[in-house]
């Protein structure tokens, strides 16, 4: 008996070490710390729609001046992605490390470039209704996506794209589909405005 209890205990422990194995193996990062990617103070509407995680996002209260809103990074990075797509019209994509990457489209401008480096605050566009997906209604459509494939940057737009439930100022969204928050407001305070 004792002979089995010791051979439990090493399969056991074998186990668990195999566990922590995989579990180091497996990205440990978290997510970044996100801010709205509007300017300080101003008020928006969040909804998922039918396609959760991902976010449309319009001005309160009543969506006016939505359109040509400037658009500021929620966090540090660098600009992968920026053209213009012909479904999706203007988008941006930006790096934020660890695997995590922010995905803006409809814009109506671009204001970086790939390879810019940017700051939580940093104007990096305008809002608009780019692209025949946006059915001509000014939003910005916003995704945070997690490089699951190691691929260089997170696939998005579309169901089981490598889109995940963002976190704005410690508030986490997009759990399910047609949800909606009101008047959620933008911390995105003191950092820069320019490039």
């Amino acid at each position: 008996m004792p002979r089995f209890t010791a051979l439990r205990a090493g399969l056991a422990t074998a186990f668990i070490a195999a566990i922590g194995l995989a579990a180091t193996a497996s990205p440990a990062l978290a997510a970044p710390n996100l801010q709205l990617p509007f300017l300080c103070g101003q008020q928006w509407r969040l909804d998922t729609w039918a396609h959760a995680p991902a976010l449309d996002m319009v001005k309160e209260p009543d969506q006016h001046g939505t359109d040509g809103a400037t658009l500021v990074a929620p966090a540090a990075g660098t600009v992968n992605q920026a053209f213009y797509h012909s479904n999706a019209g203007n988008v941006i994509q930006i790096n934020h490390g660890g695997g995590y990457y922010t995905t803006y489209l409809h814009l109506k401008s671009r204001s970086v470039s790939v390879g810019a480096k940017v700051k939580t605050g940093t104007t990096i566009g305008k809002v608009g209704a780019t692209g025949p997906t946006s059915n001509g209604h000014p939003h910005l459509h916003f995704e945070l996506g997690y490089d699951a494939d190691g691929s260089g940057s997170a696939s998005w737009g579309y169901a089981g794209s490598e889109r995940v439930r963002p976190t704005f100022n410690g508030v986490t969204y997009g759990g399910s589909n047609n949800q909606t928050w009101r008047n959620v407001t933008s911390r995105n305070c003191g950092a820069p405005t320019g490039q």
